[in-house]
């Protein structure tokens, strides 16, 4: 499991008499994440929340609300200062932002990368639903080769490897945040994840990467597409490969670097959904061979083989007993 989160907040204005609501935003986002200025734009006034978890050197927080723009201005800048470059991603609705002249207008799967230390102006349709990442300036340019940002970065939702490469990153920053299971042990690691895995995705636009961050985010975009496809029996690193845009052979140097074959991640990635489904109370209606099914296995003995060898039982053994 990650050695994080070190701190945990949740901000939520739904139980907050509405004429103090926006206050309320303000002072709480100020504490935890960054000074700004919010102007809702509903009927019902603002209605917003935000978790927040540090992350290593990171931080991370997700925001869902309804209609509102906020503004860090010059008077926020030199009154609540933040050495940091923001990377937004948007998982639902729809975003604008406005920074040094540069218009930016993202949708679902959307990503901008910009400097805090300039003033901003961000606003969000209803229902929009966003990952905020906080890098420190410091961090960002020994990583990254730049100062700072001139203006946004906008990296609007694209197809194959790129759009692997964003879930990558959304998945890693979601496990972050206790929504998914860990992948990523210890908080350097993590850093060093996601880092790579953002200069591959920033890299889709800005020319060559370095060798390192390319594999890694070749990794990281292979592990993603094989836990989408892994209900399909026929899944293979040749499928992989041509789905992340490398060859089969360098897919495969890539897993034996983690000490594994790219065969290997799969059928483990499959028992271990497997005995997650046989364990669900709400996955219980399954049968056996219904679960194998959802999981990649057309051969019922062979799965109760294979899984057997990896738990010390067979999935009828494990599914007949008593739910935790």
């Amino acid at each position: 499991m990650h050695a994080f989160p070190e701190h945990r907040c949740f901000i939520d204005t739904v139980p907050v008499p509405p004429e103090e609501r926006v206050r309320y935003w303000e002072e709480r986002c100020r504490e935890q994440l960054v000074s700004f200025r919010c102007s809702p734009h509903a009927d019902e006034g603002l209605l917003a929340q935000q978790i927040c978890v540090e992350a290593g050197s990171l931080r991370i927080g997700r925001t869902r609300a309804n209609a509102h723009v906020i503004e860090r201005t010059p008077e926020s800048i030199r009154a609540f200062p933040r050495e940091s470059i923001f990377m937004n991603l948007v998982l639902a609705g729809g975003v604008f932002a406005y920074q040094r002249g540069h218009a930016a207008k993202l949708a679902a799967g959307g990503l901008m990368v910009y400097d805090a230390r300039y003033p901003y102006l961000l606003g969000g349709a209803p229902g929009f639903d966003i990952l905020h990442l906080d890098i420190p300036a410091e961090l960002f340019r020994a990583r990254f080769g730049r100062e700072d940002m001139s203006h946004p970065l906008q990296l609007d939702e694209a197809d194959g490897a790129s759009r692997l490469y964003r879930q990558a990153l959304q998945r890693l920053l979601l496990d972050a945040m206790g929504d998914a299971p860990a992948r990523v042990t210890g908080a350097p690691a993590f850093d060093e994840a996601v880092c790579e895995l953002l200069g591959a995705v920033m890299g889709q636009a800005a020319g060559p990467l370095p060798l390192s961050a390319m594999s890694a985010g070749h990794l990281l975009a292979a592990r993603e597409y094989i836990e989408a496809h892994l209900d399909e029996e026929g899944l293979t690193a040749h499928d992989v490969a041509a789905h992340v845009g490398i060859s089969e052979r360098h897919l495969r140097r890539l897993f034996a670097a983690q000490d594994t074959s790219v065969a290997d991640h799969i059928l483990q990635r499959r028992l271990e959904r497997a005995h997650r489904l046989l364990q669900d109370r709400q996955a219980r209606r399954l049968t056996i061979a219904e679960t194998a099914y959802r999981c990649g296995f057309s051969n019922h003995a062979h799965f109760s083989r294979v899984f057997k060898q990896r738990y010390g039982m067979t999935p009828s053994e494990l599914a007949g007993r008593p739910a935790h």
